[in-house]
């Protein structure tokens, strides 16, 4: 792009011709409108979905799973304040840490199992790649998912929220209708309405109260 720039400027030098522009797209009166209209809709977007509500207990802001009285990320610099001292004059095999000195995260809510009655967070992407690089056969694979290795249903469900579906993947659970269907009354179950309006098409002079 450099060496493009260089033969530009020299054909524009031998042809004594200019046809640089101070003026940026940026900076034209449609696009400032524009920006304007955008930033106003932003603004009251966010006037009325506050992303940071004063509310007395600790929420994720993606999620909006609330955290109990153990979640205490939150304090995780003070936490951390107070145990330095305890550390200190000490050798580090001598050091020990108590359990309730240790910061507790939102992800321990929903990803999290109880080990000896001990609540572990468990990330299962991880879990399976430690278990795919321990395991010496498929014996011990089979032994390894004996046991439940997630603490949610993967297929429905990544490590914030619900998984989005596919319409199409839907479709094929539906067995095809072999017969006609005689339907009762004048009410109709539409599974997909947007499909359906694909599939009809209506004339130009065609109304709704006629369909």
């Amino acid at each position: 792009m450099i060496h493009l720039q260089n033969i530009c400027f020299e054909i524009e030098k031998f042809c004594d011709v200019k046809l640089t522009s101070s003026e940026h797209v940026d900076t034209r009166p449609s696009r400032i409108a524009r920006d304007n209209e955008d930033v106003a809709k932003l603004s009251q977007w966010l006037s009325e979905h506050n992303p940071f509500p004063k509310i007395d207990v600790i929420m994720s802001i993606a999620s909006v799973i609330v955290g109990g009285n153990e979640v205490n990320c939150h304090l995780s610099e003070e936490i951390g304040r107070d145990m330095i001292p305890k550390m200190m004059g000490k050798k580090f095999e001598n050091v020990k840490f108590k359990r309730k000195g240790k910061v507790v995260t939102l992800a321990s809510i929903n990803s999290s199992v109880k080990i000896c009655n001990i609540s572990i967070v468990v990330d299962p992407h991880i879990l399976f790649h430690r278990l795919c690089i321990a395991k010496q056969s498929d014996d011990d694979l089979k032994a390894f998912f004996k046991c439940e290795l997630s603490p949610f249903p993967i297929l429905l469900f990544t490590g914030e929220r619900m998984r989005k579906g596919t319409k199409s993947s839907l479709y094929t659970s539906f067995s095809p209708i072999t017969e006609d269907v005689k339907p009762e009354g004048s009410q109709y179950v539409v599974v997909d309405g947007g499909h359906l309006l694909h599939k009809i098409v209506a004339t130009t002079s065609h109304i709704w109260s006629n369909s």
